[in-house]
């Protein structure tokens, strides 16, 4: 292109963008008269405030990048439109009407992130001949930049969409410190599970750095917006829709995406715990034995690791269902044997008949609600009683209101206390250790799924749950137990995302099955990052069973676009230590710095240079704004490492779960807790011979280095990890500071 010619461009594309920028502030403006002219009276103008609101933030939101690309095609599905005008559309987060500006939802948008010819519209396919693709970066009401792509004469996948995508990877820190929003940057395989309507449960297989995330985020915002073609009967609304995250950083991390692409209503986004502690009726004192045990020596030893994955399986599930069963059948039977004298009093006794007596019981066991839900049926009992004394002892008198509820309240406590002898309210905790300790019945239950030795050890290591605690392997047995007497979890959702999936537990699963009303879920995971080796999801395909499904259909998404080569590559080779099934994360063709190994005297002098290093790093250049995190596997490296920042004064240095943690540049945390995140700089700290070579820490170093986006320095002192010496240091930048 002359420059004649990208001047002419430019001048077109400013024309346009002023044009648009016009519309929408009189849009805004016509937006407030309306507030102003309409709303004479205090609640009627409160009510059409917040009727407005999400159409002026949307404006507001445009105002800033009102599109960042434009699609130039010709119709070619009907010989009519040959040769007819050229169409010319451009695509934005958000819709704007009457300026050709669609949202990236849009049927339309499909051409701009496929190979797709054509785009299915209300009216049925259109076939087009697509002439040009043209990226658009807006600043400040400006057109900075144009990069053009022809189909016709280019693939769709060329070098300027590659450098576009590598030019914002490079990017660090800045004023978004915030799960990105990539609808400028979509791959056509991250498109394809984003706006995928086919597949009712999708599973997502994703390296890490893949983006699995943004797919899940942008795919709530796709499934949600009215500018898609879902039909409105099958489309999900926020209320919902539920997102479940990894941990509450996560959450507060990922927390800007949706508002960003234009779903202002709320999206409940929550961590799996506190769902789960959400729909349980008693509080728990869970122990932390297991999880201690497994980050200080990195496996299990006082604990069997096949027994606690059996509390988290779907097999768990199955013998908790059977047991409410058999408790059932014992109600019924117990129940036909209750006294037909009542004493309401002294000198009050009521005498009801057996037919009576059964004929509840059938009703409040055989009707409604649905499930079990013994606690729910006992009280429905326990009503058809109090109604029947009542209706007797009242007969032809009527009693004033309070009179009435006060005889009511008397009479369900005498009918709840005559019911215990046979129909107990059933506590969760009580039956869930009672169920354990008794083999014989748990093997009965189990129906083959536990071995004697393995029942005899669940008896013997449930008589310390009362004193010591549940482990948190009981937690979601307990919690669909509850379910199971008290009805805790309800049909609402009709979308259900999980992130970072691989660490929920098959019963975990089932416990989200329960709130969804039509079994669609979007699944977001990497098996090889699953940390615990009694819990979590070993393959996808386990999920058929668990949600009810045949029809699940696994994506995998291998490109790490998060690190650069060099650390990609790294990565993989501590990958290959324990995963040979799983193709390795391919890297993005993205330069960058080694990785670092850093030996030191001693403990003190390792503390001293990492702090150090916080300002080398941010002395390199694009490194100024960096997000730093020092990593350690458990909380005594990390809580010295935080002591020695307090003496210096390094206010600015603070820990992940503190307060405004959020917005400070350098983070302290143990690995695990950076799940799903993601840094422009990552230090691990205390990889010594302490840091065992075992499975457990395999994975746990895996997870620490594929948080780094752009640099990565493994630190410890004494000797170093076997794990790091059973791997190539190719590639690597060593530095010994012992000698200095």
């Amino acid at each position: 292109m002359s420059d004649d010619s990208l001047d002419a461009t430019y001048s077109e594309e400013q024309a346009k963008l002023a044009r648009v920028i016009e519309h929408i502030r009189a849009e805004q403006i016509r937006s407030e008269n309306r507030l102003q002219t309409h709303a004479a009276d205090r609640s009627a103008r409160a009510a059409l405030r917040d009727a407005l609101q999400p159409e002026q933030a949307t404006l507001e939101a445009s105002l800033k990048q009102p599109y960042f690309g434009r699609m130039d095609y010709v119709r070619t599905d009907d010989n009519r439109h040959l040769g007819s005008q050229e169409h010319v559309v451009y695509i934005g987060a958000h819709h704007i009407d009457n300026t050709n500006v669609y949202s990236w939802t849009a049927p339309v948008a499909r051409m701009w992130y496929t190979e797709d010819s054509g785009y299915e519209a209300p009216s049925g396919y259109i076939a087009v001949r697509l002439d040009l693709k043209r990226f658009l970066r807006i600043r400040d009401e400006e057109v900075v930049e144009i990069n053009d792509r022809y189909r016709r004469v280019l693939p769709a996948r060329t070098k300027v969409s590659e450098l576009h995508l590598a030019e914002i990877l490079d990017a660090t820190g800045g004023d978004d410190d915030r799960l990105k929003v990539i609808i400028e940057t979509i791959e056509p395989h991250q498109y394809a599970a984003i706006a995928n309507q086919d597949d009712r449960t999708l599973i997502v297989q994703g390296s890490a750095g893949s983006g699995k995330s943004e797919i899940g985020l942008h795919r709530i915002a796709y499934l949600l917006s009215p500018f898609n073609d879902i039909e409105e009967r099958n489309r999900p609304d926020p209320e919902t829709t539920l997102f479940v995250g990894p941990s509450q950083s996560f959450l507060e991390y990922a927390g800007d995406v949706l508002p960003t692409l234009g779903v202002r209503q709320a999206v409940r986004q929550v961590t799996f715990a506190e769902w789960r502690r959400d729909h349980r009726t008693f509080r728990v004192r869970i122990g932390s034995g297991i999880w201690n045990e497994l980050l200080n020596r990195g496996r299990l030893r006082r604990f069997d690791e096949n027994i606690e994955r059996f509390k988290s399986s779907l097999a768990m599930a199955d013998a908790l269902d059977r047991w409410v069963r058999r408790l059932m059948a014992k109600v019924r039977r117990d129940c036909r044997t209750l006294s037909t004298h009542i004493r309401l009093g002294p000198e009050v006794r009521v005498e009801l008949r057996q037919d009576q007596i059964r004929s509840a019981l059938n009703t409040s066991l055989s009707a409604a609600p649905v499930g079990n839900r013994l606690n729910e049926r006992r009280q429905a009992f326990i009503r058809s009683i109090v109604d029947m004394i009542l209706a007797s002892t009242n007969a032809g008198r009527r009693l004033p209101p309070e009179e009435a509820a006060r005889q009511r309240r008397a009479t369900t406590r005498t009918v709840s206390e005559w019911c215990d002898e046979s129909w107990p309210r059933f506590d969760a905790r009580r039956e869930y250790v009672a169920l354990l300790r008794d083999s014989e019945l748990l093997l009965a239950v189990a129906q083959g799924t536990l071995s004697e030795k393995d029942v005899q050890v669940l008896a013997e290591s449930t008589g310390r749950v009362l004193s010591a605690g549940f482990q948190d392997s009981d937690e979601s047995a307990l919690t669909y137990l509850d379910h199971l007497f008290n009805g805790t979890i309800e049909r609402r959702y009709r979308h259900i995302v999980v992130d970072e999936a691989q660490d929920i537990s098959p019963i975990e699963f089932k416990l989200l099955s329960l709130a969804s009303i039509n079994n669609s879920f979007t699944i977001l995971g990497d098996t090889a990052q699953r940390l615990t080796p009694y819990r979590g999801i070993h393959r996808w395909r386990s999920l058929d069973r668990i949600l009810g499904r045949s029809d699940i259909t696994v994506q995998h998404a291998r490109t790490s676009y998060r690190s650069n080569k060099h650390i990609t590559r790294f990565n993989n080779r501590i990958l290959r230590l324990f995963e040979s099934t799983l193709p390795a994360p391919i890297p993005f063709d993205r330069e960058g710095s080694r990785v670092e190994y850093h030996h030191h005297e001693n403990i003190h002098a390792m503390q001293r240079r990492v702090v150090e290093d916080i300002g080398r790093i941010r002395s390199e250049p694009k490194m100024s704004d960096a997000r730093i995190a020092l990593l350690a596997r458990d909380t005594r490296n990390l809580k010295m490492l935080e002591n020695y920042c307090k003496v210096l004064g390094r206010d600015d240095v603070l820990r992940i779960g503190q307060d405004h943690y959020v917005n400070s540049r350098t983070v302290l945390a143990r690995i695990p807790d950076v799940r799903g995140l993601e840094y422009d700089a990552v230090i691990v700290l205390g990889v010594n011979e302490a840091f065992a070579n075992t499975l457990f820490n395999q994975k746990l170093l895996y997870q620490a280095t594929t948080r780094a986006r752009h640099y990565l320095a493994i630190h410890w002192s004494g000797k170093i990890s076997p794990i790091l010496s059973s791997i190539s240091d190719r590639g690597v930048r060593k530095v010994d500071r012992r000698r200095r």
